[in-house]
């Protein structure tokens, strides 16, 4: 009768523990810790308890983001010396702990240049679909595939409503290493990219 119950116990924990296994948590980042893609360097730049500071450093200017330690979401970005909540597109990109199935949802209002300045609402939705063997400059490297769905609230007259793309995160890597668009009309340019090197500190 024990063993029974013993296997019962087991056989009912598998599931609960392969889960487990499936769950990504967020990287530990070091000040130091570098990424390339393309003409953009991401660099740590800081650590303390709770936050990184990551400074965006590309050609034309750079960007410091504050990034919540837990779940890597952008918390603020930097004006000179102040501290300006961030609010923009991808700020909840990685936001982890990651497991397949988890989706969340995001929204953010700019301004379109190319509608005379007028103010855009856009709406994201994020969702982990499971693990790809993925290969780019940096290396060959297994990583999670999340699916990112970009919509606008109001639809401009001659484009689609929405567009996907994907982004590919590798906790080998300690960040996304690749990023795909779907070919649409949604966007107005294919930025895919890949990362090209990467050095972590210990």
């Amino acid at each position: 009768m024990k063993k029974i119950i013993l296997l019962s116990f087991l056989v009912l924990s598998i599931p609960v523990i392969l889960y487990g296994q499936d769950k990504v948590e967020a990287p530990v980042w070091n000040a130091g810790d570098k990424w390339t893609i393309s003409d953009l360097v991401v660099t740590v730049v800081n650590a303390d308890q709770e936050t990184y500071t990551v400074k965006y450093l590309t050609s034309q200017g750079e960007v410091t983001f504050i990034c919540d330690k837990s779940s890597l979401n952008r918390l603020y970005y930097m004006a000179k010396d102040r501290r300006i909540k961030y609010e923009g597109r991808n700020k909840r990109l990685f936001n982890f702990p990651l497991d397949i199935g988890k989706t969340w949802k995001d929204q953010y209002i700019t301004k379109s240049v190319g509608l005379g300045s007028q103010e855009m609402t856009y709406l994201e939705t994020f969702t982990v679909l499971g693990w790809e063997e993925v290969e780019v400059q940096a290396g060959k490297f297994k990583a999670l595939k999340l699916e990112y769905k970009h919509e606008t609230v109001v639809q401009a007259a001659g484009r689609p409503k929405e567009g996907k793309a994907w982004y590919w995160y590798s906790p080998d890597v300690k960040y996304m290493v690749k990023y795909q668009c779907e070919k649409s009309d949604y966007w107005d340019t294919i930025s895919d990219w890949e990362v090209t090197s990467f050095k972590l500190k210990q």
